[in-house]
């Protein structure tokens, strides 16, 4: 889902192809020939365009605003209702294009303006802007505002303008199909004929699909490729959300309350956290009204797009891939927080800061911000693995391995030895945990336990329930509990000499693990075991559309970091991680791993979010980010 002021766009729906019989309107007598004329005829026969008294169609008479957004709704299919009241100062409600004026006003179509001139022309540039926006292509008018245009009259254009045009040339098939010409001619106004072949081939696209993909130049090793496939088929609905939870007896509480009012409202449950919406409107200007009068009583309020159901259509989805070259001397490296502690923090924040060329979110982590999984950095071991999912591990020379491993870690003195039970997390009864800078500036645990604190290799404090150490800068705290307390205090006096020794052991035993020095968990293995391995996780995640992030390495050795958009009507639906799987091996993996998805999932390119995270206030902060570092020596943290 995703706020309706982030993403502006629309649909269409199949069933304008049943809005007349095809013999409702006679052909035209002046259309034979015309290079547009497959596509005239189209709009004739769907009542979408009128003939004029003569039975002319008159191709290169220019269209009039009005009549271009008329033909544009309808071709959308959407619902055209008596309007409730004046949108613009010189379009009275009587006017006859004042529904269809409604209709573009509530979809998105069309902005409020104090004045819509609805006999003049519509010029091209605004004509080609419509058409992409009606789309759903809104985002990607901003992706190709960049994009070389083929006219000597385009580079002085706003960037919406340019961005749109793009997308309707790149598209395929392309919107813009009309005959080749040196200049575009934006400030022009556009021909019913013109006007007739774009919105026809709207018409095509939204009954036959639409495919647009571009290449993004990064750098040398790097390369960015976005593609989007389809368009919405089906209306979406307006609620305003009120609350997000981490409980759901609390998000029950607030549904009550609500309900006793008589509104209509709903608990959606995404990445964990429960989220209370009222209503089902069917337009975004009736959800910005009760947005308004619940924001009055003190409410956080959001008008989010949604569907009843995300998983019965076929689109759209928008991905964005980065393939990576490590033998350009390019570097992959996990990192978590801020790079010195672990606290969740924007990818796009650390990507800046780090100098990075891309990077993308990475693993799962809990309502804490721990991460849930493996995170190694340069053979530091931050957080174990979950030993039921799997982790990727890169080797010095980038070779990138996955499998499901565990920690071995054993905590050494000159005469005794205890196993490590985990790092970095909260003291469970009976365990031994190593506490690391990364961390934090202190252990964070509790009275019932003793910990050895050590630097340099020599433990130079032991204390005894108090707990809350400070952790020293150059060195570790090891902090146990029940067995592992009483194993400190006997072992672990001030002077002693400390090695802990840790790595990860693979169920597979493969041998490259030993060779590994970054890490980064997620789940489940992909394509290795079937499409998707069987690691426990709940339906939910795996059979549901939801945005996604994935880590595969091609036939080659080089890396493919793929991100999902979803949960964004109609911008983007999302995949299943069946999809994902499939997705990945057509763009050529041979071997993936998916990494923590939902409102985490974020692609960074050259300190810009490419793609359009789902939460309502945008980019979610996370644990773990997979970094793409030029070549060269690696920057220290900040």
């Amino acid at each position: 889902m995703r706020s309706v002021w982030r993403v502006t766009g629309l649909l269409i729906i199949l069933a304008v192809s049943a809005r007349n019989p095809a013999w409702a309107q006679p052909g035209p007598s002046d259309i034979s020939g015309h290079w547009a004329e497959e596509r005239i005829q189209l709009l004739i026969r769907r009542n979408i365009a009128d003939l004029n008294a003569d039975q002319t169609f008159r191709p290169a008479d220019p269209i009039t605003r009005a009549d271009f957004v008329k033909w544009l709704v309808l071709a959308s299919g959407l619902p055209v209702n008596p309007p409730r009241g004046a949108l613009f100062a010189d379009v009275p409600a009587s006017h006859p294009v004042a529904p269809y004026l409604d209709t573009a006003v509530a979809f998105g179509v069309l902005s409020r303006a104090s004045a819509f001139r609805p006999e003049s022309f519509m010029l091209r540039d605004d004509a080609v802007v419509l058409t992409v926006t009606a789309l759903g292509y809104t985002f990607e008018i901003g992706g190709l505002a960049a994009y070389p245009l083929p006219y000597d009259d385009t580079a002085v254009l706003p960037n919406p303008v340019r961005g749109a045009i793009a997308v309707a040339l790149t598209s395929e098939p392309p919107l813009l199909r009309e005959p080749l010409a040196l200049s575009f001619r934006p400030l022009a106004p556009m021909t019913r004929g013109e006007a007739a072949s774009l919105v026809g081939a709207f018409v095509e696209a939204g009954e036959s699909g639409l495919t647009l993909r571009y290449s993004v130049p990064v750098g040398v090793g790097v390369a960015l490729t976005i593609e989007k496939r389809g368009v919405l088929r089906t209306l979406p609905v307006w609620r305003v959300q009120i609350g997000a939870f981490a409980s759901e007896e609390n998000a029950q509480r607030l549904t009550s309350s609500v309900r006793e009012r008589g509104l209509p409202v709903f608990i959606d449950l995404e990445d964990g956290i429960y989220k209370v919406r009222v209503g089902s409107f069917s337009t975004a200007l009736e959800a910005t009204f009760v947005k308004e009068q619940l924001a009055t009583e003190g409410l956080p309020t959001w008008v989010v797009q949604t569907l009843p159901d995300f998983d019965a259509l076929p689109g759209p989805v928008r991905t964005a891939s980065l393939v990576v070259d490590l033998h350009s001397g390019v570097r992959l490296l996990p990192t978590f927080g801020d790079g010195q502690r672990m606290q969740r923090i924007r990818t796009s924040a650390v990507a800046r800061t780090r100098g990075a060329l891309a990077a993308v979110n990475g693993g799962y982590f809990g309502p804490n911000g721990d991460p849930l999984g493996c995170v190694m950095v340069n053979g530091e071991v931050i957080n174990e693995p979950d030993p039921n999912h799997t982790c990727a591990g890169f080797t010095a020379d980038g070779t990138p391995v996955f499998d499901q491993v565990q920690l071995e870690a054993l905590v050494h003195t000159p005469y005794s030895e205890a196993p490590v039970n985990g790092v970095n997390r909260e003291r469970r009864a009976d365990e031994l945990i190593v506490y690391r800078p990364s961390f934090d500036q202190t252990t964070g645990t509790n009275a019932f336990g003793a910990e050895a604190i050590v630097k340099g290799g020599v433990v130079t404090e032991q204390v005894d329930l108090r707990g809350n150490s400070t952790i020293p800068a150059d060195g570790f705290v090891l902090s146990g509990h029940g067995r592992a307390r009483s194993w400190i205090m006997q072992n672990l006096p001030p002077g002693t000499p400390v090695l802990v020794r840790m790595r990860f052991v693979s169920r597979a035993a493969d041998p490259r693990w030993d060779r590994v020095i970054h890490a980064i968990g997620g789940g489940p293995h992909l394509l290795a075991h079937g499409l998707v391995s069987d690691e426990g996780f709940t339906n939910t995640l795996v059979g549901r559309r939801h945005p996604r992030t994935a880590l595969g390495v091609l036939p080659d050795g080089r890396i493919l970091l793929l991100v999902v958009d979803g949960r964004s009507p109609p911008h983007s639906l999302g995949m299943t991680l069946v999809e994902l799987a499939l997705e990945m091996r057509r763009l050529g993996a041979v071997d993936a791993m998916n990494l923590d998805g939902g409102g985490s999932s974020t692609m960074v390119v050259s300190g810009r979010v490419v793609n359009l995270p789902s939460d309502e206030n945008g980019e979610r902060a996370v644990a773990t980010s997979l970094l793409v570092l030029p070549a060269g020596p690696e920057p220290p943290a900040p």
